[in-house]
């Protein structure tokens, strides 16, 4: 410590800044620079002019918490690091360039239908000498963090879309195939009635058995509608009946309480013996006396008994008839009611079914065979008119697909002008102002170092 002797302060503070500025250019060409940039996007609520056209409700589009979970997925972190080449800007591997992603985004919500989607990346004002994170310059995080920002919602939107597109391309695939089969099957059956028509010379059918046709398919539209309500109240019917088992008829309205008359009496005998074993005591015998057991065994029993005998107990009790035992007993009656009325109508529309299918066998081959290739045809002509339908309605969906998106841009990201550390300054001063400390405490007492 001999160098010290010969120092002054303008020597201690030369010393803190050399140092300290040495430790601030450390900091600064050794440790990162972190730069944040953010876009955010809003849930679109579409009109669906489909669901306007045919009085149905339209399907709702991708919710928020669908959203996030795409936006976390491995899926996505691949589109963004291969649209970005982030591999190659990061020097290095594919895997861990996707990887880095989940260390650098984060996703907060705003409000109900919006989400903010913030990228922080770190660069080095000497990347070659970086002690951790990646190669990357001041200049390229900044402008790396705004890109991945704005590359996010534009891969969610591809994302999206691509699904939309394959549901709606599988649907029009599935229907194209139905409409085929129906397609066959209506021509099967007008080639059917033409062939009948030429053999038979016939324009229309009996007028009879056409009016009979129309009446069994109504009759087992009857019967089906029946027959489903006549299930639904059996079905309720055992429901409420097994509740019915499990609720009393009667309820306690009122319960009055009184003190157990036996504990009076037990403590009246308590204090008698209480007071013949200290008369017996006091009279010069001790506590081995076979008089004294036997008083003191008797009040120890007594006591006993008073610890099992319930205080309290019901002098008067009021009973009243349970609503809820009524309530399930009119919902049993009108049950069966339902059931019974349910049961007649399948039992006549039954009755009809099988008289008019009856009726329909003594009509000639023709005449029936005629009939029901008409119903095949209409409907058959009634479910392709439907497929139709949704095939536009399909065709429909692909191109609003296409054209529109389920969420919109609220904030695009720009490159920061701020970097957050490194703490270069910072690092510097504390050392500088530490080293100033130290050192002039030394040289404040030179005679310690001396001696």
């Amino acid at each position: 410590m001999r160098f010290l002797e010969n120092f002054t302060w303008i020597h201690v503070l030369l010393t803190g800044l050399v140092i300290g500025g040495l430790v601030g250019l450390a900091v600064y060409f050794g440790l990162p620079g972190r730069y944040a940039a953010s876009s955010s996007i809003l849930l679109e609520e579409q009109a669906d002019l489909l669901a306007a056209v045919s009085g149905d409700d339209g399907a709702d589009g991708p919710s928020l918490e669908r959203i996030e979970a795409i936006l976390l997925s491995r899926a996505m972190r691949e589109r963004v690091a291969e649209e970005l080449s982030l591999a190659e800007k990061l020097d290095v591997s594919q895997t861990e360039a996707i990887d880095s992603l989940s260390e650098m985004v984060t996703f907060s919500r705003i409000g109900q239908d919006g989400l903010t989607i913030e990228i922080t990346v770190d660069g080095y004002a000497a990347p070659r000498v970086a002690m951790r994170g990646y190669p990357l310059t001041f200049e390229q995080a900044r402008q790396m963090c705004s890109e991945i920002a704005n590359a996010y919602p534009d891969k969610l939107g591809d994302y999206l879309r691509e699904i939309a597109l394959a549901r709606a391309r599988e649907g029009q695939e599935l229907l194209a195939r139905r409409h085929q089969t129906l397609r066959a099957e209506l021509e099967e059956s007008r080639d059917g009635l033409q062939s009948l028509r030429a053999r038979y010379e016939l324009l229309d059918p009996d007028s009879r058995a056409a009016r009979l046709g129309d009446r069994i398919r109504a009759l087992e539209q009857d019967y089906a509608t029946a027959s489903a309500e006549a299930d639904a109240a059996s079905k309720a019917l055992g429901e409420a009946e097994q509740q019915l088992s499990t609720v009393d008829a009667t309820r306690i309205a009122s319960a009055v309480e009184t003190r157990n008359p036996l504990i009076d009496r037990l403590e009246q005998e308590l204090v008698e013996l209480n007071s013949e074993l200290a008369t017996e005591l006091a009279s010069g015998k001790t506590a081995e006396h076979r008089t004294v057991v036997q008083l003191q065994s008797a009040i120890d029993s007594i006591r006993d008994q008073l610890a099992e005998i319930q205080e309290r107990v019901l002098r008067d009790v009021g009973e009243q008839p349970n609503p809820l035992y009524d309530d399930t007993v009119r919902r049993v009656v009108d049950l069966r009611v339902q059931l019974a009325g349910a049961q007649a109508r399948r039992a006549e529309t039954g009755s009809l079914l099988r008289e008019a299918r009856a009726r329909m066998s003594e009509m000639p081959t023709v005449a029936r065979e005629y009939v029901e290739i008409g119903a095949r045809e209409e409907t058959a002509s009634e479910r392709l008119a439907a497929i139709e339908r949704a095939l536009w309605a399909a065709e429909f969906e692909e191109a609003r697909a296409e054209t529109t998106s389920s969420f919109r841009i609220l904030d695009t990201a720009l490159p920061p002008e701020e970097r957050r550390g490194p703490p270069a300054v910072l690092a510097g001063s504390i050392t500088c102002v530490a080293l100033v400390l130290l050192l002039g405490l030394l040289i404040i007492d030179r005679r310690w170092f001396a001696g």
